[in-house]
């Protein structure tokens, strides 16, 4: 099975660094870092850092109220992701001395909202002067310890979920670096951290991850860190998000090519037992919440899309380690992305 090569530098990096004896999870195990407070404490602390770098330098968010939205909810996707009751994020943020006091504005306002959104506030942070834009964050929040979840524990015979439809990253990334006339679209794309949802999936779940990086990416971690064979439905109308499946249709393009773009939806990707599959969907049900059921888990190793022909075996680890030969050129990625189509027929 080919290596990922971000996951390779990573842990070269961490190497160095010396493991806490409080830290729950091990490297890549988890989206947040879950930290023991002690045994007088019930909960964990939940820790993540995000940054909207890459996707400010390539264009794709030029909305500064975008941006500000989109710094809080990468953040506190990855604290959903393992159940956590938000408490605050710190932000930190560096920009020229040119910038202009609107832009700031807009971003400290898209922030604002999407702390709102969440019932959760700005902590603190920093700000300083730089030659370019950047903007990070630290969100912090608690996991009870009776329910933690992580993206370990996925076994077979599992069902595998989504919280929503996939594939509407995808399409903004798309649209917006292919220069599409699309009325809103900056309004079209804001996701909004499935903390609710996460609460009632760290009771259920075996595993969870959210879709920040997309659904092929996240699978593919699943799947090597629980050592499962990992199938797909090919129920693209069902899984997709309207304007994924409409895209694909417009463009001629494969469905399952909008589950495979590094920029996702941050929805989250989950596996239930089957025995807690009715009791799971109740729970969901009653706050009028909609899981998608997207595939299953089985002995073996490896991801494949089920389909009416079978099963098509998909090489993950290639389509995940074509970022690191593309770069940050989203055209190059499509291509590379296309030609690794035609030749899985999917």
């Amino acid at each position: 099975m080919e290596k990922i090569l971000e996951n390779l530098r990573i842990e070269k990096m961490a190497m160095s660094f010396l493991q806490a004896p409080y830290k729950l999870n091990r490297i890549h195990e988890a989206d947040a870092e879950l930290i023991d407070l002690g045994k007088e404490y019930d909960k964990y602390l939940a820790l993540t850092t995000d940054a909207v770098v890459e996707e400010v330098a390539n264009g794709l968010y030029d909305d500064p109220y975008l941006i500000g939205w989109m710094l809080v909810m990468s953040n506190f996707s990855d604290l959903a992701a393992v159940g956590a009751e938000p408490l605050g994020i710190l932000i930190s943020i560096s920009y020229p001395s040119t910038q202009d006091e609107a832009s700031l504005s807009k971003l400290a306002q898209g922030v604002s909202d999407a702390c709102q959104e969440l019932k959760t506030f700005v902590l603190g942070g920093d700000t300083n002067e730089g030659k370019e834009l950047l903007f990070s964050g630290c969100a912090v929040g608690l996991v009870p310890k009776k329910s933690v979840i992580t993206r370990m524990g996925a076994q077979p015979k599992d069902r595998l979920f989504l919280s929503g439809p996939a594939g509407l990253g995808s399409v903004f990334a798309f649209l917006k670096m292919y220069n599409q006339d699309f009325p809103s679209l900056d309004r079209l794309y804001q996701p909004i951290a499935r903390i609710e949802e996460g609460k009632i999936i760290r009771e259920y779940a075996s595993c969870c991850m959210d879709t920040s990086d997309g659904v092929i990416h996240t699978v593919d971690t699943l799947m090597r860190l629980n050592r499962c064979r990992f199938i797909l439905y090919d129920d693209w109308n069902r899984l997709l998000h309207p304007l994924a499946w409409q895209l694909c249709h417009m463009e001629n393009l494969s469905p399952w090519l909008a589950l495979a773009a590094v920029h996702g939806e941050f929805e989250l990707c989950f596996t239930i037992r089957p025995q807690n599959e009715k009791e799971f969907l109740g729970e969901a049900k009653r706050i009028g919440w909609n899981p998608i059921l997207i595939g299953e888990i089985n002995d073996g190793l490896g991801v494949s899309i089920k389909s009416s022909k079978g099963f098509v075996p998909m090489d993950t680890g290639l389509i995940r380690n074509i970022s690191a030969s593309a770069g940050s050129d989203p055209h190059v990625y499509l291509k590379k992305l296309t030609e690794i189509a035609l030749k899985a027929a999917i």
